[in-house]
């Protein structure tokens, strides 16, 4: 009689073998999707607050030149801001296209290892 528990602990490594690959390329892509999905929340919290502040200036401010002084002043901040924003998403892509170059270099050489094991056998 086979060893039924021998048998399903063996298939259930090989299976975590097979899929390690896979699950690391989730593991990158979700950590991507979520430093990038945190920056746009963030950038849209600029943007509302940026146009709230807006509103407050038309009610606040009494006459042109200072509501133009003060306008500019709240774009020139909030340029800023998204200039920052954009060189912060630039660092994620090229951290995220190092990691994902990194991971297909691996899976590449694991398989072409394997391939030459079997290679040899046959």
């Amino acid at each position: 009689m086979a060893n039924t528990n021998h048998e399903i602990n063996a298939f259930i490594e090989a299976s975590k073998k097979a899929l390690a690959p896979a699950v690391r390329f989730n593991e990158i892509s979700a950590k991507t999707l979520e430093r990038v999905a945190r920056m746009h929340y963030d950038a849209l919290g600029d943007f509302l607050n940026y146009g709230l502040a807006h509103l407050h200036l038309g009610t606040s401010v009494k006459d042109v030149p200072t509501f133009v002084q003060k306008s500019t002043e709240l774009t020139h901040q909030f340029v800023e801001k998204q200039t920052q924003r954009s060189q912060e998403l630039l660092k994620v892509a090229s951290e995220s296209q190092a990691d994902f170059t990194q991971w297909m270099d691996k899976t590449t050489a694991e398989v072409a290892a394997k391939t030459a094991k079997f290679e040899k056998a046959a």
